[in-house]
């Protein structure tokens, strides 16, 4: 049989200090006492010390703990159901078990804690530091994680579905397999976040950051991403269709076999991007910019391409049946092996051709009364 721990303060002692504290009109003083199992609902514990006290158990809904010192405490099988716990101090707090729905947890310090499989369900989180915290298979969903650090956190598997992370912090945090659909993203630091095979679908990107993020076989159908950063990102094979990407920066990134079809991509820098493969049928390339891009066996056909530049892009063997290419640039392009036909390259400018590069087949199929180099 384990030897028993000795605490600082046992249960009678602990709630006695409770009861003075509330007639003194002061803090209450609990480092270290022993209040497992204990019923403390609607209790005001504001401000207290109560680090490294066993709360194991103890049902502590509606308790009233702004700013209390909670350090290293043991809240594990808790019920902290609509506990006011903002601005308090957690950090290492064992949350193990615990019930944190509608909790109100607003600038509180959560930083290393663990809180794998923890319920946050609509929990008030607002600007919490959660700081590499380990959040595997927790229930955030529908929370307000607004201006939130959740940087380095592992979020892996995590259900962040319908979850305001405005602003948030997410710098190089682990999301695989996380569900974010729906969720706020907007303006949020995801630079370097692992987001591999996550659901983003429908999500509200505008403005994000997601420079150097992996997104492989991430779902991102139907998000809005206007103006977002993904300055080299890695979204090989992953699913962007649908989306609203207009004005978004993906200088560099990997889009190797990614679905973008009919995705408004109107404005957005794709220079130097690898989108060898990728679908990018119906798309809305209007005003893009695709110089040096990567476009090898891309399918492109039905895209409306006004005014893009394809200057120096790789275009072997791509798909344009049906596109639209009125006032498109191509100089210095790679165009070898182009599937489409005279129709789409009508309303290109000569001038707009200068130094191609391409076979006499495909200059012949295509109409253009250019030498081939």
């Amino acid at each position: 049989m384990a030897d028993s721990i000795d605490y600082a303060l046992s249960r009678d002692q602990a709630l006695a200090e409770i009861i003075t504290a509330q007639r003194e009109e002061r803090v209450p003083m609990l480092d270290g006492a022993d209040l497992s199992q204990a019923d403390l609902r609607r209790t005001d514990l504001s401000g207290g010390n109560i680090r490294e006290a066993n709360l194991s158990g103890a049902n502590l809904s509606g308790a009233y703990m702004c700013g209390a010192y909670l350090r290293k405490a043991n809240l594990s099988r808790a019920n902290l159901s609509g506990t006011n716990l903002n601005k308090a101090v957690m950090i290492g707090v064992n949350l193990i078990g615990a019930n944190l729905r509608g909790a109100s947890m607003r600038a509180t310090d959560l930083r290393t804690t663990d809180l794998c499989g923890v319920s946050l369900r609509g929990a008030d989180l607002g600007r919490v530091d959660l700081a590499e915290a380990d959040l595997i298979g927790a229930d955030l969903s529908k929370c307000d994680l607004s201006e939130a650090d959740l940087s380095g956190a592992n979020l892996s598997g995590a259900n962040l579905a319908g979850t305001d992370l405005s602003k948030a912090n997410l710098g190089k945090a682990i999301l695989k397999r996380a569900d974010l659909s729906r969720a706020d993203l907007s303006g949020a630091n995801l630079v370097g976040a692992n987001l591999s095979q996550a659901n983003l679908s429908k999500a509200n990107l505008i403005g994000a950051d997601l420079s150097l993020a992996i997104l492989s076989n991430a779902n991102l159908s139907g998000v809005y991403a206007c103006r977002a950063f993904m300055h080299s990102a890695n979204l090989v094979e992953a699913n962007i269709s649908l989306a609203n990407l207009s004005g978004a920066y993906l200088s560099g990134a990997y889009l190797f076999h990614a679905y973008l079809n009919k995705a408004d991509l109107s404005k957005v820098d794709f220079t130097r991007a690898n989108l060898i493969g990728a679908d990018l049928s119906g798309t809305d390339l209007s005003k893009a910019n695709l110089c040096d891009a990567l476009l090898n066996g891309a399918n492109m056909n039905e895209a409306a391409m006004r005014a893009t530049n394809c200057t120096g892009a790789n275009l072997q063997t791509a798909q344009l049946f049906g596109a639209v290419l009125t006032h498109s640039v191509f100089i210095n392009a790679d165009l070898q092996g182009i599937q489409a036909s005279s129709r789409e390259f009508a309303d290109v400018d000569i001038i707009a051709l200068h130094n191609v590069l391409i076979d006499p087949f495909t200059a012949q199929r295509l109409g253009m009364d250019i030498a081939p180099v």
